[in-house]
Parts: structure tokens; sequence; C-alpha cells
């Protein structure tokens, strides 16, 4: 259970909106791709999605390695 006093609540939402941003930026450049090249699956989408969600978790470990230094 939360504490009253507990204000790390923004810091928690900016990661999530971090891995959200990333996965969600990476599918509409693979849906750009998948219109031009006119791919008829999805692989674009696919691949830029899958990079999007590794380009978050990559900020989120950073900053978790950094909050664990101090």
């Amino acid at each position: 259970m939360p504490k009253p006093d507990d204000t790390d609540w923004g810091r928690y939402a900016t990661y999530g909106m971090e891995i959200c941003v990333g996965v969600a930026l990476g599918a509409w450049v693979g849906h750009l791709l998948d219109r031009r090249f006119r791919w008829r699956t999805p692989w674009g989408v696919i691949f830029g999605s899958m990079l999007g969600l590794g380009a978050g978790m990559y900020l989120l470990f950073k900053d978790a390695m950094k909050m664990n230094k101090d």
C-alpha cells in the first residue's frame, strides 16, 4: 500500500509514457514503411513496435541504473 507522502508517481508515469510513446512511434514509422514499400504483411509495424519497446526498456534500465548508483 502506498504511503501518503509517496510523491514518486510522476516518475513512474514518465517511465510508462516513454515506453508507450516508443512503441507508438515505432508502429507509426513501421506502418509508413509498409505503405511505402507496399508490403503485404505488417513486418514494418512489428519491427518498429519491437524497436520502440526496446528503446523504452533501454531508457527504463538506464534510469534504474542511475537510481541504483545514488
